[in-house]
């Protein structure tokens, strides 16, 4: 009797302990879920959608707030700050690191990073990274987040970080200087970018929405421009539900190109709800409400960049023009000096040819007089 009591003891003790472990992992993962949602700049405790960015508000109060992202940069006011320090990255080549996880949340394209990523010097803490993600449009609506003096760029890069002062993601992201977002304009080149295929290759096996997949790791600083010297830095928000006004924004002023088959591949291959096609995830820019942009880098007046490329490129394209202007030049001189020549060349064959022929004229008609023989007419008598 008693053996049989401590049997039904030990079974209760058991279930016991497998119910708290099972609840202890639950949780870990609604934890994580969490993590992940507000790594996203994002939150599915209410739907939403890039068709209904005027109904976030009922749903997100802070998206109605005087600090929203993204923004209209207008380089003819933005202003220099010479005491802006550079970005330093440190831990971005991930090639001896474990996969990455690839994620079609629904909203956008997500890989998730790990925290030996770092922003080590640019801001007055370091900033861990956490996430990047991508903006997109069409072929006929370029898909930039933020756009220069008005113009959207074809898509948009995101990488994501937090305070380290704060322990995770999900806490710096309520913070005022909780977090850091590195942008980067993508446009459209030539030739293929080796880099963004390691991530591009991957997107038909995460096509349905909530589907992800692992890539092996590699140097993802090469995701974002060549030089990091030139930048816009604002104090702004998460350009997504709950929209917090958390976000130290730098928007890097050169860009970084894809070829026309790889934005493509971004356009058109990943699905949301309903499997309807994922594209236009960008939010449209907002209000300043008075603040500033700074810049670490002299502009150029806004005129001068019209077609919204940024100032480096704009200075390029300009250096270009100038020298294409020149050679159009040289060239239309010499074909004008070729063709003066040939004219003049034509003329002056034209009038030997033409006094020749006048000579052999005159000289012709003497020739006939001369053979003449006047004879008088004789009067036959009858």
């Amino acid at each position: 009797m008693l053996l049989e009591v401590f049997f039904i003891l030990y079974l209760l003790q058991s279930q016991v302990l497998t119910s708290g472990s099972s609840s202890s992992s639950s949780e870990t993962h609604e934890s994580s879920q969490r993590d992940e949602q507000h790594s996203k700049g994002s939150s599915h405790q209410h739907h939403w959608g890039y068709h209904d960015q005027d109904g976030w508000l009922s749903s997100f109060e802070d998206c109605g707030g005087k600090s929203q992202s993204p923004i209209n940069i207008n380089t003819g006011e933005v202003k220099y700050d010479p005491r802006l320090s550079l970005i330093k990255l440190e831990g971005y080549d991930l090639t001896d690191k474990s996969p990455l996880s690839l994620l079609n949340n629904g909203h956008t394209l997500q890989l998730s990073l790990p925290n030996s990523m770092r922003i080590v010097r640019g801001f007055d803490h370091i900033y861990v990274a956490a996430q990047l993600h991508f903006h997109w449009g069409t072929v006929e609506i370029p898909g930039s987040e933020h756009t220069i003096d008005n113009i959207h760029f074809p898509a948009e890069i995101h990488v994501v970080h937090y305070n380290s002062k704060y322990s995770n993601l999900s806490e710096a992201a309520t913070k005022a200087d909780g977090l850091a977002v590195l942008g980067g304009f993508i446009g459209i080149g030539l030739h293929e970018n080796e880099n963004y295929e390691k991530i591009l290759s991957a997107l038909t096996n995460i096509s349905s929405e909530e589907s992800y997949t692992e890539i092996p790791g590699f140097n993802v600083r090469h995701l974002l421009p060549n030089s990091l010297e030139r930048f816009y830095r604002y104090k702004g928000s998460l350009t997504t539900p709950p929209c917090f006004q958390t976000v130290s924004w730098t928007l890097f002023n050169d860009t970084v190109r894809v070829s026309r088959r790889q934005l493509a591949a971004l356009e058109d291959t990943l699905k949301t709800e309903h499997s309807k096609l994922l594209s236009k995830n960008f939010r449209a820019p907002q209000l300043l409400h008075g603040r500033k942009v700074l810049t670490s880098f002299h502009t150029v007046p806004s005129a001068g960049n019209a077609r919204g490329v940024p100032l480096s490129e704009t200075q390029d394209l300009n250096t270009k023009e100038s020298s294409e202007t020149q050679d159009a030049l040289s060239k239309g001189d010499i074909l004008a000096i070729v063709f003066g020549v040939l004219f003049a060349v034509t003329l002056l064959a034209f009038s030997v040819y033409t006094y020749q022929q006048r000579k052999k004229y005159t000289k012709f008609k003497r020739d006939s007089k001369q053979n003449v023989i006047y004879k008088p007419a004789v009067k036959e008598e009858a």
